[in-house]
C-alpha cells in the first residue's frame, strides 16, 4: 500500500513482482480488465486480485507484471475452495459463458445500431458491452485461479475429469469470444472518429486512452483536442498502466517516469533470466510422455507468424513466447512444445496434455536463446532443454 510520503517508484522497489505474459493488447481493454474489477472479485472471495502493471518493456510489446505476495494470498483462497468443492469452477465458467453471450448479443445490437446511425444508442451499448467485460474479467481471475489450483491438486481430487474438461473448453474458446467484441468496439471508434470528422486512427484511440478517458470523451468531459494531445504522448514518450491500491492515478506518461520504471524491470528481467545456462534451459512440466524428444527448432513468436511458417512445423520441436487457440492445428504437427511463458492452466499446456505432446513451459528465454534449425533435447521428465548443436 503506498503511504502519503512514498512516490510510485519507492512503492514500486519496495514490494515483490513476477512477470507475466507479454501481450499485444490494447490500453482500452486492459485498463477495462482492472477497471473496478475488485470490487467484484472481493465481493466473492472476501479478498481483492494482486496489484498490476501493464509495461510495454519493448516496442509494441506490453507485458502483464504482478504483486507477487497478493497473488499468492489470492491463489491460497483458491486453493481452499477447490479443495473443498471443485464442482464451483464449473459453476463460475457457466456464469461466464451466459455474460460472454451478453456481451455477444449487445456487440450484434452495436453494429445495427451503428448501421442505423445512431450516434447516442451506440454510446449507450458500448458503456453495456464494457460494464459486462469488467465483471467478465473479474469471472476471469476467480477461474483462471481456481484452474491453477485444480491443476495443482489433481492427483489428489476426485471426481474432477469433466470439470478439467469444462474448464479447458472454456479456456480454449475465449480469446475468440474477446476478438469478436473487439472488432464492434472497433466499428464503434471508427464509425465515432468518422461522424466526428476527427482524422485519427480508431487503432489509436483504443491502444493509447484507458477507459475512463474514453467514457470522459463520450461524454464531452475531454475535448478532441485533448485526446489527440494524450495520444501524442503517450506515443512519443510510451505509458505505464498502474493497477496499485489506494492510488489513485492510473497512468504514467511523463517519460522521466516511464524511463526508469521501465529500466528498473528491465534489469530485474535480466537478472530472471541469468538464471539459466546458455546451453540448459528449465521450465514448468505441463505434460511428460516419459520420452525424451529430440529434434529441430521452429521458432513462431507470434500467431502473425503461423501462415508463413506452417509448412516448416512437421515433426519440428514449436518454440513459442506462448501459444494461443490460432495455433491448435499447427501444434498437432509438432513434435513437441516450449514456451516462454504460462502456467498449468495455459493454452500450451491444455493443449498438450490433451494432445499427449511433451510440453515444457514458463523458460523465459527460449524464443530468445533458440533459433530456427537448432537441434536440441525436451527432457519434460526434469523440465529440461538441452541444445546439442546451434546452427
Amino acid at each position: 500500500m503506498i503511504n502519503n510520503k512514498q512516490n510510485i517508484f519507492d512503492y514500486i522497489k519496495s514490494q515483490k513482482w513476477f512477470f507475466g505474459i507479454r501481450v499485444k493488447e490494447l490500453l482500452l481493454f486492459y485498463s477495462a480488465k482492472r477497471n473496478n474489477h475488485n470490487k467484484y472479485i472481493k465481493k466473492e472471495y472476501g479478498i481483492g486480485f494482486a496489484e498490476t502493471l501493464f509495461i510495454p518493456l519493448k516496442k509494441n510489446y506490453p507485458i502483464r507484471i504482478f504483486n507477487l505476495s497478493q497473488a499468492k494470498k489470492f491463489h491460497e483462497i483458491s486453493n481452499k475452495k477447490i479443495l473443498k468443492n471443485s464442482q464451483i469452477l464449473i459453476s463460475y465458467i457457466e456464469k461466464n459463458k451466459l455474460l460472454y453471450q451478453k456481451i455477444n448479443t449487445y456487440s450484434k445490437k452495436l453494429i445495427l445500431t451503428i448501421e442505423k446511425d445512431n450516434q447516442q444508442k451506440s454510446i449507450e451499448l458500448f458503456n453495456k458491452i464494457l460494464s459486462l467485460y469488467e465483471i467478465a474479467i473479474a469471472q476471469f481471475i476467480i477461474i483462471f485461479s481456481l484452474g491453477f489450483k485444480l491443476a495443482e491438486n489433481k492427483d489428489i481430487l476426485k471426481n474432477i475429469d469433466q470439470v478439467i474438461k469444462k474448464h479447458n473448453t472454456w479456456r480454449n474458446g475465449l480469446t475468440f469470444k474477446e476478438e469478436s467484441m473487439n472488432k464492434s468496439l472497433f466499428y464503434f471508434f471508427k464509425f465515432l472518429t468518422t461522424k466526428k470528422k476527427l482524422k485519427i486512427s480508431p487503432l489509436l484511440l483504443m491502444k493509447f486512452l484507458t477507459l475512463k478517458e474514453a467514457k470522459m470523451w463520450l461524454d464531452e468531459k475531454l475535448t478532441d483536442a485533448k485526446i489527440k494531445n494524450i495520444i501524442k504522448t503517450r506515443r512519443n514518450n510510451g505509458f505505464i498502466y498502474l493497477n496499485l491500491r489506494n492510488n489513485k492515478r492510473e497512468i504514467v506518461d511523463n517519460p522521466t517516469e516511464v524511463s526508469k520504471i521501465q529500466k528498473y524491470f528491465l534489469e530485474l528481467d535480466k537478472e530472471t533470466k541469468k538464471l539459466n545456462n546458455k546451453n540448459e534451459i528449465f521450465g514448468q512440466v505441463a505434460y511428460n510422455s516419459n520420452t525424451i524428444v529430440r529434434g529441430k527448432v521452429i521458432i513462431i513468436k507470434d500467431k502473425s507468424e503461423l501462415k508463413n511458417k506452417s509448412h516448416l512445423i512437421d515433426n519440428k520441436i514449436l518454440v513459442a513466447i506462448q501459444t494461443t487457440p490460432h495455433y491448435i492445428q499447427y501444434l498437432k504437427k509438432a513434435k513437441a512444445i516450449i514456451t516462454d511463458e504460462g502456467g498449468l492452466t495455459c493454452h500450451a499446456a491444455i493443449l498438450s496434455r490433451e494432445m499427449k505432446k511433451p510440453c515444457i513451459i514458463g523458460t523465459k528465454i527460449a524464443t530468445s536463446v533458440l533459433k530456427d534449425g537448432d537441434l536440441i533435447e525436451v527432457d519434460a521428465n526434469k523440465g529440461m532443454v538441452t541444445i546439442i548443436n546451434k546452427k
